[in-house]
């Protein structure tokens, strides 16, 4: 592990995240996942609840050295707002906004001492309404702007803090949200490039932003819809 960057992913043993871990350790860096299930590929793993504030604690108190943070965890539901629980109400908040900033609070001192890089995964619809999740919609766009105000607030640091907006992308979640082929199919239809995207779209745009290539970037919030956030007919 001597000279490779280490780097936390949490939500990293499945989906985008599992993705974006593969991506990483493909780029030579030791990965480092946090999650709730083990991942099924080869990573050090920790069992972390990122609601939870001494869970996250303890797992980073094992990692001495630590370059890049991927907050990717989170959670969907499609809920309107009269018949969203208070139950789904503090999961959802505990999950998309809590965990993250606590996520980053734990860690901000490491990546603060290798000047290093922290990415948020939101969502586009932080960006654009949908209809039908108004509670989701809401923690991705306090996603963006928790970005904005890291990346201003360690830039003097040398600490780079982004965000990545995925659209509609193949993963569990999604899947589980369609009812059937057909579901699945308008949705394509709705995307102006004709297709859900795959966790590798996500995992590419990660390791751009994690990269030197990305040294002059930081508080911006990257679109990988499909050019879902470019039309508001995708709302209506």
């Amino acid at each position: 592990m001597k000279n490779k960057k280490v780097a936390v992913v949490t939500g990293g043993s499945s989906g985008m995240g599992l993705a974006i871990s593969k991506k990483l350790q493909y780029m030579g860096m030791h990965v480092i996942v946090f999650d709730k299930q083990i991942p099924p590929e080869d990573f050090e793993f920790y069992h972390v609840d990122i609601s939870n504030d001494e869970e996250i604690k303890a797992a980073l108190s094992h990692i001495p050295h630590l370059d890049i943070v991927v907050n990717n965890a989170g959670i969907y539901f499609e809920k309107y707002l009269e018949d969203t629980t208070n139950e789904e109400l503090d999961r959802m908040v505990d999950i998309n906004i809590k965990g993250t900033y606590l996520m980053t609070r734990n860690s901000i001192e490491k990546i603060k001492a290798s000047k290093g890089s922290i990415v948020i995964i939101a969502s586009c619809l932080g960006l654009v309404p949908e209809l039908t999740s108004p509670l989701y919609c809401t923690t991705k766009a306090g996603l963006i702007m928790l970005t904005k105000c890291l990346a201003q607030q360690y830039a003097q640091l040398g600490v780079r803090v982004n965000c990545v907006l995925p659209g509609p992308i193949n993963t569990p979640l999604l899947q589980n949200s369609f009812p059937d082929q057909e579901t699945a199919d308008r949705c394509s239809e709705r995307i102006p490039l004709k297709r859900i995207g795959e966790p590798e779209d996500i995992a590419n745009m990660v390791a751009f932003l994690v990269s030197d290539e990305a040294g002059y970037i930081t508080g911006g919030a990257f679109p990988v819809d499909g050019g879902v956030s470019s039309t508001s007919m995708y709302s209506k």
